[in-house]
C-alpha cells in the first residue's frame, strides 16, 4: 500500500539539543537581563524553548495519526481492479509530482461496477503505468465505492 510517513529521529534528536540548549540559557542568563523590547531573556529562552517543544510534539502526532490512518485502510479496505478510461493533470504538484485526475471503471468483490471520478498525487515514476486502458489495483472503502486508492 501507499508510502508509510516516517520521522527522521535525528532531527529529533536536533531539536531536542535546541531545547535543552534553550532551558540551559534561561538558568544561566543574568535575571536581570531583558530582550531588545524589555522583556526578561529567560521567559524567552523558556518560551522558545516550549515552542520547539511544542512544534516536535505536533510533527510526532501528526505522523502517528497519518501511519494510523494508512494502517486502518490497508486493513479494511477491499482490493479491486480498476481500469483507466481517462487520465488528465489537474495542473497541481506537490514536491514535484503531479496531482491526477482519473476516471476509472471499478470491478471490487463487494460493489456493482462502477465508473469514479478520482483524484491522486503520482509519483513521476509510476506515470508509464498508468495509461488509458491500463487495470490497476486499488484499495476501495467498503463503505462507499467512490472512496479508493490508486495503489
Amino acid at each position: 500500500m501507499g508510502i508509510r510517513m516516517r520521522f527522521n529521529w535525528n532531527v529529533l534528536g536536533i531539536f531536542a539539543f535546541v531545547v535543552v540548549g534553550f532551558i540551559v540559557a534561561g538558568f544561566l542568563v543574568s535575571p536581570k537581563a531583558e530582550t531588545d523590547d524589555g522583556h526578561p531573556l529567560n521567559i524567552f529562552f523558556w518560551g522558545m524553548a516550549g515552542i520547539f517543544l511544542l512544534s516536535n510534539l505536533v510533527i510526532l502526532t501528526w505522523v502517528q495519526l497519518s501511519n494510523r490512518r494508512r494502517d486502518r485502510i490497508d486493513v479494511t479496505w477491499i482490493d479491486a481492479q480498476a481500469e483507466i478510461l481517462e487520465v488528465s493533470e489537474t495542473g497541481t504538484y506537490i514536491n514535484n509530482q503531479p496531482r491526477l485526475r482519473f476516471r476509472l471503471s471499478v470491478n471490487s468483490p463487494v460493489h456493482p461496477y462502477c465508473e469514479v471520478v478520482h483524484k491522486q498525487v503520482m509519483p513521476l515514476t509510476a506515470l508509464a503505468q498508468l495509461q488509458v486502458g491500463n487495470t490497476i489495483t486499488v484499495k476501495v472503502n467498503p463503505d462507499d465505492p467512490g472512496d479508493l486508492m490508486i495503489l
